[in-house]
């Protein structure tokens, strides 16, 4: 139990003595609830020494007893101590092998490649052995043991197990114990039939540790658990329908009209994942998500109907829910056992695949879809593309609305200049009129003074700001109410406050020193400055030009005054115009780094590409079913929509300008012969410059078929032209198939029948994810030939590393793709019924599926390929 083993067989060498004894210790341990307790199958069974020494392992039902092992002893003819393995049975290999199986037992024979071992035997008595078809399992202690050549000349593929042949329980009795060699033993049930079974199955039921190191059981970390339904039309009503799954296939089987698609499409509905249904399918969904009020209406639903998808996540417990009101809440957490709300988007949080027949075939009409299937892949990292593709567009787009401000204020340069032309013309009669030295030496000092005035008032004052910082520097001494004037640390404490108190007020005393030199300073200042040669050329200036004014006042000559605000004005003008020029450098810089911007973004497209591409090489290397080609900026289908809504012209109109890939006007230009993506990007570009010139009237419009389109491209606002820099066609697919394995069969999936698209698509959809993925009917259209070598092959790989729900109606995909669950449904009282639920070792579910499903007798029959055991398999 401590090694977490499910089974024990306990195959004492001839006797079946503590079968009894161990069963009751089993029973002991479950009613004392110890706390190492964990649920122990034992199956009864015993070491039989056959005449002729070889050890064969005789296992039965765990219902059997001692007793019954004891009978089969007897059977055999073994005669000598039970519990020892003194003697050896009456009866040969074969006979006894025969015994056990008339007993309802199963033969393995142990340890082949050792001591006592069947391969031990000489060349006819281990022909005899190999030619028992009631042995179909052997214990084989070292796997890479030789094996005879006469087994390996009669084909045979016995299923190989290992055990720990462990004779004492102590984990220090040697290398053996329990739980150090064990064979991994898929089972629905532990009994005997379970077991038979998966031995017959071989590898895809049993596993052995040295072989194989991954653990069995692992499962993908999100994982469906069930679906509830309460209250659909056919569906709940009565009581809540409900379906349960395991984490790895599950079949959902039944005749026409049980619900397996309803089951579905609620599924497809509380896990919201109906936009992914291509456009002509989403008409034929509105059903399952529609009340009906009479019974012409085609609605799957009664108003309080509701569905709840349970799901375990991570280790965590999740619930989705939806109910036509939106009453219910989305996503529900468990916590403590109990259901709490929780945050998040539903498609993000618990990613689904849901896929009908219909739905995979309509993929293969659209490439597009497919793409967008592809993006939702982790490998292309669509979402962490877009988020660096947004941003680089959102910084494009902020250059250009920044630059185009700054552009604004351009305007006015024209304007100014003409202004300044005027200002220069009427300061030339002042300067013509012998007073050019006086007013131009006014003019020289007066900017001085201004420029030395704005320097001051930059820094008078600063002692008073200095003061006001010594002020706050200084802080009042902490108060000692609040301290108790006895204790050692108190007073401590108190004394180091009063030192930093008086080294502050230090400080203090310090910056307003400083503040009376920085007054010294100031004062310093405007003495040297009324005493210098400056301020007495300053002065004469002023005093030249007041004489001036009086001179030209006097002769009648004009108004000095308007000089000097002419001066003013000039000066004015001419600080605009150099702001203007910064300006102008400034929308150079924008635009240049605008144009990084486009760059890189050309770069950010091109990886998506790649991104694309590699994903594809990477999950359909080695695909013989489908190849997959991105074709870069190749979706000819959407390139005249996109760039018509692009020019706000999605109405139509303008043919022959805008035109259309490989047709004519400004999209013919677009496509070359060979396509190569360098040269789209080109021919892109071009088309783009032709339209920002048009917008900018810069263009030959005599070029063009219709005048009128130079006139709507003229109107459209700067906004939109910069939208348009940033459009890139969106990639395409080529998708190619082949019916055969032949490398040189491929051709477009275009080319294909339903059955060949779909199967094309399916191989691509189960080569990759690993989140849950839910199939409706998806051998529709194919082959047998298909249905094994593409579903059942790839379903048993993929439910390894993804949960895999199937609704089918072919036996072969439930039988040999190796259900883990399979779920019958049925309609009766008008509803839909569950028929039965289990694993393919069960037999009423093995019944139900011969019952009904086409072709479920041979699928088993092909599935164990024992048919002389009858009914034990079918």
């Amino acid at each position: 139990m401590r090694a977490e083993v499910d089974c024990v067989a306990v195959t004492d060498h001839n006797s079946g003595e503590w079968v009894d004894r161990l069963k009751a210790a089993i029973e002991e341990l479950k009613a004392e609830a110890h706390s190492d307790y964990r649920e122990l199958y034992l199956f009864p069974g015993m070491e039989i020494s056959v005449h002729g020494g070889i050890h064969l392992l005789a296992i039965f039902d765990p219902s059997k007893t001692s007793s019954d092992i004891d009978a089969l002893r007897g059977a055999v003819g073994f005669r000598g101590t039970p519990g020892g393995s003194d003697g050896v049975t009456l009866k040969s290999f074969v006979e006894v092998v025969g015994e056990i199986t008339s007993a309802g037992g199963i033969s393995i024979p142990a340890h082949v490649d050792g001591e006592s071992g069947l391969f031990q035997l000489p060349g006819t008595t281990l022909q005899q052995a190999l030619d028992c078809k009631d042995i179909f399992a052997m214990e084989l202690t070292d796997q890479n043991a030789p094996k005879p050549q006469v087994y390996i000349d009669r084909n045979l593929s016995w299923t190989e197990v290992l055990g720990s042949d462990a004779h004492h329980p102590a984990a220090n009795a040697g290398h053996r114990f329990p739980g150090s060699h064990f064979t991994w033993i898929k089972m629905g049930c532990p009994d005997i039939e379970g077991l038979r079974l998966a031995l017959l199955d071989g590898r895809l039921s049993v596993v052995r540790p040295d072989r194989d190191t991954d653990d069995p059981k692992k499962h993908a970390s999100l994982a469906l658990d069930s679906i509830e339904v309460s209250q659909a039309r056919y569906m709940g009503r009565s009581q809540s329908f409900t379906i349960k799954f395991n984490p790895w296939f599950n079949a959902i089987i039944g005749g026409r009209g049980t619900g397996k698609s309803t089951s579905v499409e609620f599924l497809r509905l509380a896990l919201r994942r109906k936009d992914e249904l291509p456009k002509a399918l989403q008409p034929e969904f509105e059903q399952y998500e529609q009340i009906y009020r009479d019974r012409e209406e085609s609605g799957l639903l009664t108003p309080n109907a509701s569905i709840k998808v349970t799901c375990r996540k991570e280790g965590e417990w999740f619930r989705i829910q939806w109910n036509p009101g939106g009453s219910l809440e989305p996503i529900e957490r468990k916590i403590d056992g109990q259901w709490q709300p929780a945050e998040g988007e539903i498609q993000q949080r618990f990613p689904v695949r849901i896929y009908s027949q219909k739905q995979v075939f309509q993929l293969a009409k659209t490439p597009l879809a497919l793409l967008k299937i592809i993006d939702e892949a982790p490998g292309v990292g669509y979402d962490s593309w877009s988020k660096k593709w947004r941003k680089e567009e959102n910084r494009f787009l902020s250059l250009r609305a920044r630059a185009r401000e700054i552009e604004a204020g351009l305007a006015e340069e024209s304007r100014l200049r003409g202004e300044l032309d005027d200002v220069k013309r009427k300061l030339a009669i002042f300067e013509q009129a012998g007073h050019a030295e006086i007013l131009k030496s006014f003019q020289k000092r007066t900017r001085q003074q201004r420029d030395v005035e704005a320097w001051e008032e930059s820094w008078t004052g600063a002692g008073a700001k200095l003061r006001k910082i010594a002020v706050e520097l200084a802080p009042d001494l902490m108060g000692e109410a609040s301290f108790d004037s006895d204790s050692a640390s108190d007073k401590e404490l108190i004394a180091h406050a009063a030192r930093a108190h008086s080294r502050l007020v230090e400080i203090c005393e310090g910056v307003k020193d400083l503040a009376s030199q920085a007054d010294e300073a100031v004062s310093n200042w405007g003495n040297s400055k009324e005493a210098s040669s400056w301020k007495q050329n300053l002065d004469a200036a002023a005093r030249a030009y007041r004489e001036l004014q009086k001179n030209l006042a006097r002769e009648g000559a004009g108004n000095p005054a308007a000089y000097g605000e002419l001066v003013q004005r000039r000066q004015t003008i001419e600080q605009q115009l150099k702001e203007l020029d910064e300006h102008r450098k400034q929308v150079g810089e924008l635009n240049s780094q605008a144009d990084a911007c486009l760059q890189n973004l050309l770069t950010i497209r091109r990886d998506l590409t790649v991104s694309r591409r590699s994903f594809l090489q990477e999950v359909l290397q080695g695909n013989q079913y489908v190849r997959i080609r991105v074709v870069p900026y190749g979706a000819l289908e959407t390139v005249e929509s996109e760039f018509r809504q692009l020019l706000q012209r999605g109405d139509g109109g303008f043919e022959k300008d805008i035109g259309s890939p490989n047709s004519e006007g400004l999209l013919g230009q677009l496509y070359g012969n060979d396509r190569d993506a360098e040269d789209i990007e080109q021919n892109l570009s071009d088309i783009k410059d032709t339209i920002r010139k048009i917008n900018l009237q810069q263009y030959d419009t005599s070029r063009l078929a219709d005048k009128r389109f130079a006139t709507h491209v003229g109107k459209l606002p700067p906004e939109t032209i910069d939208r348009l820099r940033l459009w890139f066609p969106e990639d395409s697919l080529e998708v190619q198939y082949s019916a055969t394995d032949d490398e040189q069969d491929f051709r477009p999936i275009e080319a294909g029948s339903p059955g060949q698209k779909t199967a094309a698509l399916l191989a691509f959809l189960l080569s990759y994810g690993e989140e849950p993925l839910i199939l409706d009917q998806p051998e529709d259209d194919l082959d047998n030939h298909l249905i094994y070598d593409l579903i059942v092959t790839q379903l048993r790989e993929v439910k390894r590393r993804r949960q895999v729900i199937v609704v089918t109606h072919n036996a072969n995909i439930v039988v040999n793709g190796d259900a883990e669950l399979v779920v019958a449904l049925a309609a009766r009282g008008g509803e839909t019924q569950q028929e039965c639920e289990g694993s393919l070792q069960e037999r009423n579910v093995r019944d139900t599926i011969c019952e009904v499903m086409e072709g479920g007798r041979e699928a088993f029959e092909d599935r164990y390929r024992r048919i002389a055991l009858g009914a034990w398999h079918v």
